[in-house]
């Protein structure tokens, strides 16, 4: 049976860009991810259940690139959310153009794909402000208009998720 990890070992196994997995007594994974997460937290690193029997580390974008990038994302954010609102409100009245945007609504959510430049805009149908960082990524990702911060999410959602968090933003 192994062992649960110390902080310790963690933290000099992790390093930006490259996570490191651990293996944890069987039935203690989220109570052990959840204590690293908790005792790591003040250096950027988040841990979390990655199997049954194991952990994952990453270390996280940092106060300083998040205060770098902080402008882009400002503007990432703006964008979505007016984009997201556009296209939500001309789906919901039925003017949504479509030979420029494909709709596929699903649950509270709808996915919009640009037909001629595949930019992506996943959002909610109720609240199109919401920010979800997956969505916002992806968004980000199909743009191309965001290089900052597609460079400070190296571990994708992971880090969209601590830029959000260290804005404010949810």
């Amino acid at each position: 049976m192994p062992d649960e990890p110390s902080p310790e070992t963690v933290r000099r196994a992790v390093v930006r860009g490259r996570g490191a997995g651990f293996e944890v007594p069987e039935g203690e994974a989220s109570a052990t991810a959840n204590r690293l997460s908790r005792q790591l937290a003040g250096q950027d690193i988040r841990v979390f259940v990655s199997g049954p029997t194991t952990c994952t580390a990453l270390r996280l974008v940092d106060a300083h690139e998040a205060r770098r990038t902080r402008p882009e994302l400002d503007t990432l954010i703006a964008d979505f959310r007016s984009l997201a609102r556009t296209l939500t409100q001309e789906f919901e009245l039925g003017t949504l153009d479509e030979n420029v945007w494909w709709a596929a609504p699903h649950g509270e959510h709808c996915r919009f794909e640009n037909l001629g430049t595949g930019v992506v805009v996943e959002a909610h149908v109720q609240a199109p402000d919401s920010v979800d960082p997956y969505f916002l990524l992806r968004f980000a990702e199909t743009s191309g208009r965001y290089p900052g911060i597609l460079g400070a999410c190296v571990h994708g959602f992971h880090d969209m998720s601590r830029l959000l968090e260290m804005a404010g933003v949810r």
